[in-house]
């Protein structure tokens, strides 16, 4: 059996995980690129951020390390590591 991420089921979570930001940050979930800064270009401030973090946790079952957190700037940034965990909870399983 292959290891390897189903491409749609990435592009949902991906998708699911902007309109997750969109929602919170109550905005248009077109303005959410993935090139887009979290803070500047979003104006999600850190509480939004934490909301985000504690909404994307709670629906995917993954914890992610706070220290982590410092380095997302951008949408990519976060999804990304959302993957990076989402792969690390699969080989676990």
């Amino acid at each position: 059996k292959s290891k390897k991420k189903n491409p749609i089921e990435t592009l949902k979570i991906r998708g699911n995980i902007k309109k997750l930001i969109a929602e919170i940050a109550r905005m248009d979930v077109r303005k959410v690129r993935e090139s887009a800064n979290i803070r500047d270009d979003l104006g999600v401030d850190s509480l939004m951020a934490m909301e985000i973090l504690a909404a994307i946790e709670k629906r995917l079952g993954i914890v992610i390390d706070e220290v982590k957190v410092f380095d997302i700037v951008t949408v990519k940034d976060l999804l990304d590591l959302v993957a990076q965990y989402l792969l690390r909870k699969k080989k676990h399983l």
